[in-house]
């Protein structure tokens, strides 16, 4: 830079600007624009810091903090007052009116200096704005920093720059500095009269036309430069438009710079003259300047790309959640992805069912999700299983559970998942006397499993291995969502809840039943048999689940969605169910009336065929015999616990006698022979 000492009369130049931008900014304010902005394209105050202590260049420096309502700048360092416009595309961006920006910035910097906020905090003299567009897709930042400053007469330069150690009676000036707090020294006047011996330093609001002579206008100066810091180009302008008088007098400013040691010895004084008036007040006369060069030393943005600089595994949580922090901008603004993210799920069965049940969670942002299976990969199961390979199946001991929760991690590191190789006790299905230990324990693991988890889904392959998931759903009031497959058909639905809470019935609809969410049934409710030992005598056909391919990912799908309107919904499992009473026509009129949750309605269950490509929405109300979810089965497993499941474990008719299921069947298996002798016929022609 050109040495000014040697000069007289020359006009002062500055140092300008320069941005620095820690990575924390930008991802804050992607947080920001997912989470609150959305679609909103607002500009949002901010604040910046700068620091006077071993500075390097001019830096003002922005970082997550910039965002918070109070400035809080780190130690050494002072506040700049600044605003973010951020657009919502690229093409907006580019097509902003540059200048009139700067002038609208301009003019409400001119707006504090008129009216004397600026007097009463001086930090609103260090003004800057950004204007930016985030390519969150990508993660890519296009930004713009400017530092308006109106633009005024010269400022030209009397004498050689001192330093503050070179001033006469300079160890007085010192002391007086020193004692001045940090968080005053942005801009300050030091008043220096000898002949009364009075030196101190004091407050920008005390500025007195009258003794200009005596005053040192000090600033914290970022300038590691012989050039003042920018930001005395703004400070001398609010000088001139609070004391017009100052116009065509020697003005000495003092730049406060500090080493590392916190010595300020090196600080510069500029003595300095303008010699023509402005009247900052006629804002419509006044033109600024400020944008700040980009990298080529030209007028133009910066672009900044931070995928190479986040953490993969926070990168891949903020892209996982990209899609769903979407939907809130615009289709569903009150969709609650906290309350999802937080939901604990256990799904029983971690086959055709399992996997893609896990993979449409992973989608909808769970992040708790844990899988029960006994099984191993076979070389049938990654074509229909999609959490397995072809290596899955080659290796000969991988166990299901735990594969398929290492490969959900693998897909999204930020989920929390788990494994467990468990067998599920089943009525019907006796119990040797080698393996009661066994069985103990893992019924304890499985309880445990599903107390600590809100959700349970039921997924296996057999009819009697879901019984007692939905005892313990019950028992436990889980949330239980059940999904069954047919050849080319499939059941999905929600079981009624225990739980009990006070709250209003559902809506009372003419053409519509409502049953209340706990009065709904279980999988088991319709049935008037307990569920026995389905693979015994079957052939391989019935021994394995065969569908069409696409059966389990409708299935799955329906699933994961059910649960998710359901958790959106105000009474959550306890919400009701609607089903139409009457004829075809008039049915299909009525379900047009069944009220809507957040993302639409909440049938009991979902009954689909391929063969006609087919839903219908069947409500059922719960069985007082279940043999899983009745009040007598609950109450005996409560009091009797493993006792009494291993009771339903030799025989699955231990459960009908107890719920009085067998009354029913004998009374069906009864042949009635009626002779016509025994009924009095009434005779057609008699009156």
């Amino acid at each position: 830079m050109q040495n000014m000492s040697t000069e007289k009369e020359i006009i002062l130049q500055f140092a300008p600007w320069e941005s620095f931008v820690s990575p924390t900014f930008w991802h804050k304010l992607a947080e920001l624009k997912l989470d609150h902005d959305r679609l909103s394209d607002s500009k949002r105050s901010i604040t910046g810091h700068y620091t006077n202590r071993n500075a390097s260049g001019c830096l003002l420096e922005v970082d997550y903090t910039a965002y918070n309502r109070t400035a809080q700048p780190p130690k050494f360092s002072h506040c700049a007052i600044g605003t973010i416009y951020n657009k919502n595309t690229i093409e907006e961006f580019k097509a902003l009116d540059k200048l009139q920006l700067l002038v609208d910035e301009g003019k409400e910097l001119l707006a504090d200096m008129c009216s004397g906020g600026a007097l009463r905090d001086p930090s609103l003299l260090t003004r800057f704005f950004v204007l930016s567009f985030a390519d969150l897709k990508c993660h890519s930042y296009y930004y713009w920093f400017a530092f308006p400053c109106p633009l005024t007469p010269t400022l030209k330069l009397q004498g050689a720059v001192q330093k503050l150690r070179d001033l006469a009676n300079s160890n007085s000036y010192i002391t007086a500095l020193k004692a001045l707090p940090t968080e005053s020294q942005n801009f300050f006047i030091l008043y220096a009269n000898v002949e009364k011996n009075v030196v101190e330093a004091r407050s920008l609001s005390s500025l007195d036309e009258k003794e200009v002579e005596f005053c040192y206008f000090g600033f914290a100066d970022p300038s590691e430069y012989e050039h003042p810091a920018w930001i005395m180009r703004n400070y001398a302008a609010f000088l001139f438009q609070q004391c017009p008088s100052f116009v065509g007098k020697p003005l000495k400013f003092l730049g406060l710079r500090q080493n590392q040691q916190m010595n300020i010895d090196d600080s510069l004084v500029w003595q300095v003259i303008q010699t023509e008036a402005c009247d900052l007040s006629q804002s419509e006369d006044i033109k600024f300047v400020g944008w700040e060069l980009n990298k080529n030393g030209k007028m133009g943005p910066r672009m900044v790309c931070m995928r190479d600089s986040m953490d993969p595994a926070k990168l891949a949580e903020n892209s996982v959640n990209l899609n769903l922090k979407l939907m809130k901008w615009r289709l569903v603004p009150d969709l609650n992805l906290e309350i999802i993210s937080q939901t604990k799920c256990l799904l029983f069965g971690a086959g055709t069912l399992g996997c893609a049940v896990a993979r449409n969670m992973l989608s909808w942002g769970f992040k708790h999700i844990s899988l029960l299976d006994s099984g191993k990969v076979g070389f049938s199961n990654p074509v229909r299983q999609n959490l397995y390979t072809h290596a899955d199946a080659v290796a000969g001991n991988r166990m299901k559970a735990t594969t398929a929760a290492q490969r959900l991690k693998d897909i999204n590191p930020s989920a929390e998942t788990a494994g467990y190789v468990l067998e599920i006790p089943m009525p019907g299905h006796t119990i040797g006397e080698s393996l009661v230990v066994q069985t103990k324990e893992h019924l304890e693991v499985i309880e445990k499993l599903v107390q600590d988890h809100d959700v349970i889904f039921l997924l296996t392959d057999s009819r009697e291995s879901r019984w007692l998931p939905t005892l313990l759903g019950a028992a436990k009031e889980k949330i239980v969502i059940n999904a069954a497959l047919g050849f080319d058909s499939y059941l999905v639905m929600r079981h009624g809840t225990t739980r009990k809470e006070a709250g209003d019935d559902g809506q009372e609809i003419e053409g519509l039943k409502c049953i209340n969410g706990d009065q709904l049934g279980c999988y088991f409710c319709n049935d008037v048999t307990a569920p026995g030992n389905s693979l015994k005598d079957r052939t391989l056909d019935q021994q394995c689940t065969v569908t069409r391919p696409g059966v389990s990912n409708i299935a799955a799908s329906y699933a994961v969605e059910l649960l998710v309107a359901l958790l959106q919904h105000p009474r959550k499992e306890l919400a009701p169910a609607y089903y139409a009473q009457s004829g075809r026509g008039k049915s299909e009129e009525a379900v047009e009336k069944v009220p809507e949750g957040l993302l639409g309605i909440l049938p009991h269950s979902i009954r689909g065929m391929l063969c006609n490509y087919e839903n219908i929405l069947p409500a059922t109300q719960k069985f007082a015999q279940c043999i899983a979810c009745s009040v007598a089965v609950l109450n005996h497993y409560k009091k009797d616990g493993h006792a009494f499941l291993f009771k339903t474990f030799e025989t699955a008719k231990y459960l009908e006698d107890l719920t009085g299921i067998s009354e029913f069947k004998r009374l069906n298996s009864e042949i009635i022979d009626f002779d016509d002798e025994e009924f009095d016929m009434s005779n057609s022609d008699e009156d």
